[in-house]
C-alpha cells in the first residue's frame, strides 16, 4: 500500500472554479493500492479561505475522514503537518496548488529521507490553448518564490505539465453513475463544463489534477523526460525554461493509454 499525502486548491463547491482537484482526491481514495494519509490545503484556483471551506463541506458531505489541514500564506497548520507526516513514515507528497505548504514544511527544517517523491502538477513549456485562448498556468507561477525554493532542495522533482495534461481531455458524459464520489462530481461537472465553455470556448474539459495522481497511482502509464532548467524569475509564469540549476523529471501519458477512462473507471469500481 502507497501513503500519500494531498496538498490542493479544491474548489470544487466554488462557482468559476475548477473541480479537477477533487477528482485526484476522490481517485486517490478508490484506488487499491492507495492510503491518503493527510489532506492540506492551499490557494491557486482561489484563495485559502475558499479551497479550505470547500474541503470541508465536501468531506462532510461524503463522510471523508482523512486529517485536514489548512494552509496558505496565513497559516503554518498545513506545513507543520507534511512536516510531521512526512519525518514519520515513507510517504509520496502530490502538489496540485501553490508550492507554498511545502516550502513552508521545508523551511521548518522537513527531513526529506522519508519522501519516496514528490509531484507537482503545474509549469507549462510552451502557452497552452484553448480555440485560439491562452491560459495561464496557476500553480507554480502563483508563489514562484516558493516554488524556486522548493525545486532547489528536493531531490528528483517529478513535475506533470499542463502542456501534457492538455493531450487528455474529458468529454463529460450523459447517464447515471454508481459511485458516490462520482455523483457528487457529476453536478459540479457540469456547472464547470458551462463555465469553461463560455470562457475558452471548449466542450471537453481537462482534469488536470486528476492527470497528476495517475502518475502516483500507475508510474508504467508514462514516458520519463529529464529536463535540466533554470530557476528564477521564469517561474513568474510558470515556464520550465531550459537551464542548468535544477534536472526535473518530466511525464508524458503514453498514448496507448485512455487515462480518463481507466481514473472514471477506477472511482466507480471502488
Amino acid at each position: 500500500m502507497k501513503k500519500v499525502l494531498v496538498d490542493f486548491d479544491n474548489t470544487i463547491n466554488v462557482r468559476g472554479c475548477d473541480i479537477d482537484d477533487a477528482f485526484a482526491l476522490f481517485f486517490l481514495l478508490s484506488h487499491k493500492d492507495m492510503e491518503v494519509v493527510g489532506i492540506t490545503t492551499t490557494f491557486g484556483n482561489s484563495n485559502e479561505d475558499d479551497t479550505y471551506n470547500s474541503t470541508v463541506m465536501m468531506n462532510k458531505d461524503l463522510g471523508i475522514e482523512i486529517p485536514l489541514k489548512k494552509g496558505g500564506i496565513y497559516s503554518y497548520d498545513a506545513a507543520k503537518f507534511i512536516k510531521e507526516i512526512v519525518e514519520r513514515e515513507k510517504v509520496s507528497l502530490i502538489s496540485l496548488g501553490s508550492t507554498t505548504n511545502t516550502m513552508k514544511a521545508l523551511a521548518l527544517g522537513m527531513d526529506t529521507k522519508n519522501l519516496t517523491e514528490f509531484v507537482q502538477m503545474g509549469g507549462i513549456t510552451s502557452p497552452l490553448y484553448f480555440k485560439g485562448m491562452v491560459m495561464d498556468e496557476l500553480n507554480m507561477s502563483v508563489d514562484f518564490l516558493a516554488t524556486n525554493y522548493v525545486l532547489k532542495r528536493i531531490e528528483k522533482p517529478v513535475i506533470i505539465t499542463g502542456n501534457n495534461c492538455i493531450e487528455k481531455k474529458y468529454k463529460v458524459k450523459d447517464g447515471e453513475y454508481i459511485s458516490k464520489y462520482m455523483r457528487y462530481l457529476d453536478s459540479h461537472m457540469r456547472r464547470w463544463k458551462a463555465e469553461f465553455e463560455v470562457k475558452y470556448q471548449e466542450e471537453e474539459l481537462v482534469i488536470w489534477d486528476a492527470l497528476t495522481a495517475l502518475y502516483v497511482t500507475n508510474p508504467e502509464f508514462f514516458e520519463i523526460e529529464k529536463r535540466k532548467i533554470r530557476l528564477g524569475e521564469n517561474m513568474m509564469t510558470g515556464y520550465l525554461e531550459e537551464g542548468e540549476d535544477k534536472e526535473i523529471l518530466i511525464p508524458r501519458l503514453k498514448d496507448t493509454v485512455d487515462a480518463m477512462d481507466y481514473i472514471v473507471s477506477t472511482i466507480e469500481n471502488n
